[in-house]
């Protein structure tokens, strides 16, 4: 027991002292080192497992944040994609003016256009958003849907926001409509 199995020996005076014990005394100082070592080697277990758990933990939370980022990404070139089709859209309609297109869809339904007026202008990004005013005064309710069909689906960079139908009597008994309608058109650039 005073010789380790390396060749490392204990210090003389610590020799004596375990020579000095009983048997019993010896198997308790054997128990106890062994008791410490197990301590030592639970406790370093414990704070390894500890360490470990929280770096797996991170490791999962960069792959949820990556394959987030994956999905973003994409959604973004999915987004761009349309983006760029669209604005080959709106560089086809950039030439014709809302009140000669609005004009044209009146005369295909036989409409008359009483007023096409701009109310206002904002900028986002690279797309201008301009409200206008469309009024028609006195035309007859199917034609005036089929204008507003027409509107929402002629491929014109331009939505209705608000249509105000108002009921007139003409003539005495024959019934027409007005209508106002707000529509948004889109265009590229600045502006004015």
């Amino acid at each position: 027991m005073a010789t380790a199995l390396t060749g490392w020996r204990l210090p003389e005076s610590v020799e004596s002292q375990i020579e000095a014990l009983t048997p019993r005394d010896r198997m308790l100082l054997v128990g106890l080192i062994l008791f410490v070592v197990a301590l030592g080697t639970g406790g370093f277990w414990y704070l390894l497992h500890h360490e470990l758990q929280d770096k797996a933990i991170r490791v999962r939370a960069a792959k949820e944040t990556y394959a987030h980022v994956t999905a973003l990404e994409t959604q973004y070139k999915e987004a761009d994609a349309r983006f760029a089709s669209q604005k080959d859209r709106l560089e086809q309609y950039s030439k014709q003016p809302v009140s000669a297109w609005a004009e044209d869809l009146a005369k295909k339904h036989e409409l008359d256009l009483a007023a096409v007026s701009e109310k206002s202008t904002e900028q986002v990004g690279d797309i201008t958003q301009t409200r206008y005013t469309v009024e028609i005064k006195r035309a007859p309710q199917e034609a005036l849907f089929r204008f507003l069909r027409d509107l929402e689906t002629s491929g014109f960079p331009a939505r209705v926001d608000t249509a105000n139908f108002k009921v007139v009597t003409v003539h005495g008994k024959e019934k027409a409509m007005d209508l106002t309608l707000e529509i948004l058109v889109l265009s590229l650039g600045q502006a004015p």
